[in-house]
């Protein structure tokens, strides 16, 4: 696996390039990702559909679109189907530029519409295309995203032409672009040879159908799409038989080709320029990794040609780390991380968005599972990071995390003894919410169809929803005596009294959890100047709501620029 960036120097899209261990490759595989949190839920599935191709002696790229994942712009950008049609583009004349002789494409849902509409015309320039539970248009995905979160959240959708889904808002035209994306647009051969994987029991589009009864199309049935993308991102699960089903079609393309060596060294750039200052600086972006694992990171820095970060002060400010979010990965909630340092990096800080052990990009320790939302070595993890960035003052850093993000950032802060740290919706209570080892959490198990599943968990916890919407502020003493070791806001307290500033930002159910009968302690807190809770009513758990998000974000920047940045920093 190496990390890349690549497309325009003004625009760049990053990407991960998966080599067979040779070095040597008999065909190259794009893999064109979905959209929105069906992107999210299955970014490790590509992920290891990826390093299963290149076992099979296959070279593989999985890359964000432009405004998505870790690539340059934002996802509320204009033109957006156009720049995710360019993304599709500028990444299939990278693996064009690998040199093999064959070529295959694999999209998911939303990205094999997008697939259909960038090779549906014309001769094929693709020998081998899978389109993985396509969906029939842009209108039906849709329909169908819009629905769910409108179900999930008790909410009518929006009447001003837009249509917000989990964590991305697409506005008016946007949707006006992408509705009439479809699987039947075009009338070309999309690729030398087809495979279509359908859910079982879907029918499917009619026009679809009649598109895709090509006499060089397969069509296979698939199980196990629900538990990938109709979940949330913790309770995702691999379709083990439908990626085999897809290594196996392509390497069976493959077989008659010959092996060609890959120099991965000459494929893309090393850092990226992701944005620019009005006083000239530039936004830079490097992957880094991390501690003696080698935890994989993205570095984002402000830098001025001519002038170093000593002189322009940006070695005084603290550096801000994101935590991983339950098993959502160094980009965060709805891109968060992403969005906020490369906001933070033009005030002149340093910031550092990555994967703790067993999460998104980065490896495991020995034994240890992936996608866990607790480890015994996550806190280590942190400690590891800071140590490493900054083995002379480790302590110069403010940790930022989401729910588990918050928690594991809390032993570390102590330990280190950090400036700060800011914690969105943190569940600190219940022993049974706190996992500590190596096992897959799976989460509650999910109702087949997606959209009950959703309901199931929204907009909080289940257990926060049916306890502490019943019980009284006198009720909590007893409560925080026989459910919990150390409740939360003495928790709190242990961070803050090890000289460590603290903001807290909650929802409405989660600050009632937090506050749990410890007025008097939160109020010491308080006094002590290092301490702010801010509770925002309606704030939906995972941050995927937009508009309560957008409370957060303001509460959260303002907060780390006003404490932690210099008067005489931009931004």
């Amino acid at each position: 696996m190496r990390p890349l960036w690549f497309g325009p120097q003004d625009r760049p899209l990053f990407g991960w390039l998966h080599l067979p261990e040779s070095g040597e490759a008999s065909g190259a595989v794009l893999l064109c990702p979905t959209i929105g949190i069906e992107a999210v839920n299955a970014r490790y599935a590509y992920m290891y559909l990826a390093g299963r191709l290149a076992d099979a002696g296959l070279a593989c790229f999985r890359f964000d679109y432009d405004g998505t994942g870790d690539s340059a712009g934002q996802q509320n950008d204009p033109d957006r189907v156009q720049a995710w049609l360019n993304s599709i583009q500028l990444a299939m004349e990278l693996v064009g530029g690998l040199g093999t002789d064959r070529i295959g494409v694999v999209g998911l849902r939303m990205g094999a519409t997008l697939v259909a509409e960038s090779f549906g015309s014309g001769p094929a320039v693709v020998d081998d295309l899978v389109l993985w539970d396509p969906c029939a248009s842009g209108r039906s995905f849709l329909r169908e995203q819009s629905a769910l979160w409108a179900f999930a959240l008790g909410r009518e959708a929006a009447g001003d032409g837009s249509v917000e889904t989990p964590g991305l808002v697409y506005e008016k035209d946007t949707v006006a672009d992408m509705s009439p994306l479809a699987i039947a647009n075009g009338n070309g051969p999309l690729a030398a040879r087809v495979l279509v994987l359908t859910r079982t029991g879907r029918n499917g589009d009619r026009r679809a159908n009649e598109r895709l009864a090509l006499p060089h199309a397969e069509r296979t049935s698939i199980v196990g799409q629900e538990e990938l993308v109709d979940v949330l991102p913790d309770a995702a699960k691999i379709p083990e038989t439908t990626v085999t089903t897809i290594v196996e079609w392509l390497a069976s393309g493959a077989e008659s080709g010959h092996a060609v060596a890959i120099d991965a060294d000459a494929v893309g750039r090393s850092t990226a320029v992701v944005g620019q200052t009005a006083d000239g600086a530039i936004i830079e972006e490097r992957a880094v990794s991390l501690g003696p694992l080698g935890l994989f990171g993205i570095a984002t820095s402000r830098v001025r040609p001519g002038v170093t970060a000593r002189e322009s002060g940006a070695d005084d400010l603290p550096t801000i780390f994101f935590l991983n979010a339950g098993v959502i990965d160094h980009v965060g909630p709805a891109g968060l991380w992403v969005r906020l340092g490369r906001r933070w990096a033009e005030a002149g800080f340093r910031a550092i968005r990555f994967d703790l052990s067993g999460n998104g990009d980065s490896p495991v320790h020995p034994g240890q599972s992936r996608r866990v939302i607790f480890s015994s070595h996550h806190e280590q993890d942190v400690v590891a990071v800071l140590r490493a960035v900054s083995p002379r003052n480790p302590s110069n850093a403010v940790l930022v995390g989401l729910c588990s993000g918050g928690i594991n950032a809390l032993a570390p802060a102590i330990e280190i003894k950090v400036r700060g740290v800011c914690v969105l919706n943190p569940i600190l209570t219940f022993k049974d919410l706190n996992h500590d080892g190596d096992e897959p959490d799976q989460g509650p198990a999910q109702t087949k169809g997606g959209m009950k599943g959703w309901v199931g968990k929204m907009p909080g916890y289940t257990l926060i929803n049916r306890i502490s919407k019943r019980l009284p502020s006198s009720a909590w003493w007893i409560i925080n005596r026989i459910a919990v070791e150390i409740t939360p806001a003495r928790k709190l307290a242990r961070v803050v009294d090890a000289g460590v500033d603290v903001l807290v930002i909650a929802g409405t159910d989660e600050g009632r959890w937090i506050r749990g009968g410890e007025t008097r302690t939160l109020r010491r807190l308080e006094q002590t100047g290092r301490f702010r809770m801010e509770v925002i009513p309606g704030l939906e758990h995972t941050l995927f709501e937009h508009s309560t998000r957008e409370v957060a974000v303001r509460i959260l920047s303002d907060h780390v620029v006003g404490r932690f940045g210099t008067p005489t920093a931009p931004g």
